[in-house]
C-alpha cells in the first residue's frame, strides 16, 4: 500500500486527450477485451482490460503506459481491491505487471508499439507481448506476431502461415490460438476446439438457438394438433361405422321379426 509522502500522489485515470486513431482502434480493442473477458468470465483470479493506465513507477504519475489490452492471471484479493479503487493498475500494489498485453497497430502507434513500449514491456516483465496488425502489415511489417520474455528479452514464438492466407500462433499464458484472418483477429480454444465468439455474436448465436426452438416448439406444436385431429377423425370415424353397424344389425332383426323367423 502508498504511504506517507506518496499517498498523496494523484494517477489520473485518463490524459483527457482522446485517442488519436480513437475511430478506427476503440471498436477493435473493445471486440478483443470483451472476447477475452468472458473467457476469462469463470476465472476470479483473471483480470481484462483495456486502454487503462498502467503506472509502473511509485511517487511518479509521468511514469505510465496504456495498452490496448492486457490480461493479468493469479491475482489477490488485495490486488484487485487496488485495480477497483484506483480505477488504474498500480503495479506496485497490484504486486506485478500484467502477463500478456496486446497493442493494435496503428498509424500514430506503429513505432512506439516495436520500439519503447517493446522495450518498457520487457523491463516490467511482461511475459508476453503481441502485436496485431488489420492491414496486414503496414503499421508493424507483418499482420500478426507474439513473443515471449526469455532472460529478460523478448524471443518471438513460432507463427504458422496457413493455406488460406491466415496467420496464427499460440499463447501459453492465454491457452489460445491468436489467429490473423482477413484483417481480423481471433481467438482459437485448442481445448474445445472452436473460435471464441464476442458478445455480439454470443447474443446473435442465442437469437438463432431460440428462433430455431420456437420453429421446433410450433412445428412439435403443428404435429401435435394434427395427431389430435387424426385421432379425432378417428374416433369418428369408428362411432360411425358403429353406429352404421348397429342400424343393420336392427334392420336385420327387424326383417327377421317380419318374415317370422
Amino acid at each position: 500500500m502508498t504511504t506517507g509522502t506518496a499517498a498523496a500522489v494523484v494517477y489520473p485515470e485518463s490524459d483527457g486527450m482522446p485517442l488519436p486513431d480513437g475511430e478506427t482502434q476503440a471498436p477493435i480493442y473493445a471486440r478483443i477485451v470483451e472476447t477475452l473477458r468472458t473467457f476469462f468470465g469463470n476465472v476470479p483470479s483473471a483480470r481484462v482490460n483495456g486502454d487503462t493506465f498502467i503506472y509502473y513507477v511509485e511517487g511518479d504519475p509521468r511514469r505510465s503506459v496504456s495498452p490496448d489490452c492486457y490480461v493479468a492471471l493469479d491475482l489477490t484479493d488485495e490486488a484487485f481491491d487496488s485495480i477497483e479503487r484506483n480505477n488504474t493498475y498500480l503495479t506496485w500494489e497490484v504486486g506485478k505487471a500484467p502477463d500478456f498485453i496486446l497493442e493494435i497497430g496503428s498509424e500514430s502507434t506503429g513505432s512506439v508499439d516495436l520500439g519503447r513500449k517493446r522495450d518498457l514491456y520487457a523491463d516490467l516483465g511482461v511475459l508476453e507481448y503481441w502485436r496485431y496488425d488489420r492491414t496486414g502489415g503496414d503499421f508493424y511489417g507483418e499482420p500478426l506476431v507474439g513473443e515471449r520474455l526469455v532472460d529478460g528479452e523478448y524471443r518471438r514464438l513460432e507463427l504458422r502461415h496457413e493455406s488460406d492466407g491466415s496467420v496464427q500462433s499460440h499463447s501459453e499464458i492465454l491457452n489460445l490460438d491468436l489467429r490473423w484472418q482477413d484483417g481480423e483477429l481471433r481467438f482459437w480454444d485448442p481445448v474445445k476446439g472452436r473460435l471464441l465468439l464476442n458478445q455480439q455474436e454470443e447474443r446473435d448465436g442465442r437469437l438463432t438457438a431460440e428462433a430455431r426452438a420456437e420453429s421446433a416448439e410450433s412445428r412439435a406444436e403443428v404435429e401435435r394438433h394434427g395427431r389430435v385431429r387424426a385421432e379425432a377423425q378417428a374416433v369418428e370415424e369408428r362411432h360411425s361405422r358403429l353406429a352404421a353397424e348397429a342400424r343393420v344389425d336392427r334392420l336385420e332383426a327387424e326383417l327377421r321379426r317380419l318374415s317370422g323367423q
